[in-house]
């Protein structure tokens, strides 16, 4: 294992970033890069087949990515992936994947291209190249605090942030004060980092893809947007762009209350819109977005399937090393995770990153579902005094879920008023996800679970948000989709004619 305790063979301070060296006893193993791994980290020093070359900074927080000095980071790590003869990068994340994607176009490496993870991690961008006919509107940092708000009709709507993934960086904005106060709030950060992200943007366009940049000066690069709100459930299909061929690793259901995401479930319970994954999925390919995994977002309407968005990065569901990582886990759950074939192990990122193909994929049979349930409170006040903390450790301890994954306001121990920020008149605050793994067949024994646990956990019968599973998912079928050089991209709308809305 690695160099045998574990622990880094070698740390290179290159300022930035900072490099940990992994080695294995591996012959002729090749050297792969992993870009802001953060607690990832912990997982890649248990397996090594390959040489792996952690580049990390402690100055990176998904949470404020924009913060990052992230140009500094890439010369670093280019110059360093050039010395040490690395043959493949890649980051976990949606951020990382994008800074990745520069070092492989770079260096010529087999990952996707800066120009396609351009259009996955920028949402604005991602909107005018992928679904044009979808309405959106420009934010200026520097003068949106002026801005006329939308037209009442025009909510509820969507403001997104650059460089960010699912809901990190997104607003739900119901209502003229809620868009006043979203935008005092953006009008108040540091311009100077803006303009930072619009020049790094603006360089290696310009030094990579200088054909296809979106925008003619620095400047005008668009960090922030107005979209519509796309009201329903969302659907997920985690594809694989495997040299040139559509691999179907997972689909999954996002169930809402509301407007508030309350849970994940994978697999989905919805019939693969072929047509439209097809569509979506040969256009970035065209870009050339190839040897990495991405999540398909998007949702039924009358009209045909809709895109909420593209995330660059590996679904976490799943995925052992999320469980080990970030949550408190039962010993035994995690030894039956870790014994599960699955896509979005290391193993398959690394090769899927050297342009190799991946060799490993859930079950066939899909008789198991993996749930994320949120859990939400709508008091104030100590944790402790809303939350029956002996009993949720008793959750996952007896193994009735895999673990508890607690948000930073669960973790301060202390529910402020600025912490409820969910759904309409931000009256909710998230205090983390259960981990749960079931049958698909047995949902409404799921459901009774779910509902026994959050009487438990809470205190008072009236403080949290509850959510319900309400369908069977369907078989995961790697293969369901074409191959991306069989055929010419569809046109978005002919998906309406396939898929039952």
């Amino acid at each position: 294992m690695g160099c045998g305790t574990g622990k880094p063979a070698a740390v290179s301070p290159l300022g930035s970033p900072v490099c940990t060296v992994v080695p294995t006893k591996a012959a002729d193993a090749k050297p792969v890069a992993v870009v802001l791994p953060g607690g990832y980290a912990k997982q890649i020093m248990e397996d090594s087949p390959f040489t792996y070359h952690i580049l990390d900074d402690p100055n990176y927080n998904m949470g404020n990515v924009m913060g990052f000095d992230a140009d500094r980071f890439v010369e670093e790590a280019i110059k360093y992936c050039r010395t040490h003869g690395i043959k493949g990068v890649f980051g976990f994340d949606c951020f990382p994947s994008l800074l990745a994607s520069i070092i492989n176009t770079a260096l010529q490496l087999p990952g996707p291209s800066f120009l396609s993870v351009f259009h996955c991690v920028s949402k604005y961008y991602m909107r005018k190249a992928l679904t044009p006919e979808v309405k959106v509107g420009m934010i200026d940092p520097k003068t949106c605090a002026k801005q006329v708000p939308p037209n009442p009709e025009e909510f509820p709507l969507v403001v997104k942030e650059t460089d960010c993934q699912f809901y990190i960086g997104t607003w739900i904005v119901h209502s003229k004060d809620e868009w006043v106060t979203l935008m005092e709030k953006l009008s108040s950060r540091d311009q100077k980092l803006h303009d930072q992200r619009k020049q790094f943007y603006f360089k290696w366009f310009q030094q990579l893809h200088p054909q296809n940049a979106p925008e003619a000066r620095w400047e005008d690069f668009v960090l922030y947007h107005s979209e519509p709100y796309f009201a329903g459930r969302e659907h997920q299909i985690e594809i694989v762009v495997d040299n040139g061929k559509e691999l179907v690793a997972d689909t999954g259901d996002m169930i809402k209350v509301g407007d508030i995401l309350g849970m994940f479930v994978t697999p989905g319970s919805f019939e693969m819109p072929k047509v439209f994954a097809h569509d979506i999925t040969k256009k970035l390919y065209d870009m050339g977005y190839n040897n990495q995994a991405l999540d398909l977002e998007f949702i039924f309407t009358e009209s045909g399937p809709q895109l909420v968005e593209i995330n660059s990065r590996y679904s976490y569901m799943g995925f052992r090393s999320w469980y080990e990582v970030h949550g408190t886990h039962a010993p035994a759950a995690t030894s039956q995770l870790a014994s599960k074939p699955c896509l979005r192990n290391l193993e398959n990122r690394t090769r899927s990153c050297l342009g190799e193909p991946v060799p490993k994929f859930p079950s066939d049979s899909n008789v198991i579902s993996k749930l994320a349930v949120a859990v939400f409170t709508n008091k104030t006040g100590p944790v402790k005094d809303i939350v029956d903390l002996d009993y949720l450790e008793k959750v996952v301890q007896e193994g009735k879920a895999e673990c508890w994954v607690p948000k930073p306001a669960f973790k301060a121990g202390v529910i402020k008023e600025t912490d409820l920020s969910y759904g309409e008149g931000n009256v909710f605050c998230k205090l983390g996800f259960i981990m749960m793994t079931a049958k698909r067949t047995d949902f409404e024994a799921t459901n009774a679970a779910i509902r026994g646990m959050f009487k438990n956990i809470f205190r008072e019968a009236d403080s949290y948000l509850l959510v319900q599973d309400d369908e069977i998912g369907y078989e995961v079928d790697k293969n369901a989709l074409l191959s991306l050089d069989e055929a010419p991209a569809s046109r978005i709308e002919a998906a309406a004619a396939e898929c039952c809305c």
